[in-house]
């Protein structure tokens, strides 16, 4: 097992590190990992922007000049979202991987 507080080894029976000293928690608390944390996020943010797609596009008449605008408006705004998006996924991602493999 590793020491959460200076990420060394240390034995699976150490009750404190023998590298910093700080206590050996025996019971990690379980979490989703990152990756999964971040791939919900970004699900979530893709399905939000479609109800709204919906939403708008119930709000204005068919062949409207304030539907074409909506259309567009929106367009151009999920597709910067979706971009930032992924580009934040995969720079995180190659983040917490490069510093994973340094372990």
């Amino acid at each position: 097992m590793f020491c959460k507080n200076c990420g060394k080894e240390v034995s699976d029976n150490a009750v404190v590190c023998i590298h910093c000293g700080a206590a050996i928690d025996k019971n990690p608390a379980k979490t989703l990992s990152g990756e999964s944390k971040t791939g919900l996020g970004a699900l979530l943010g893709v399905l939000l922007g479609l109800i709204g797609l919906i939403i708008g596009l119930c709000m204005y008449p068919a062949e409207s000049i304030e539907r074409q605008t909506f259309i567009k408006g929106w367009g151009i705004a999920f597709a910067i979202s979706v971009g930032l998006t992924l580009i934040f996924y995969f720079t995180v991602g190659a983040s917490v991987l490069g510093a994973l493999a340094t372990y």
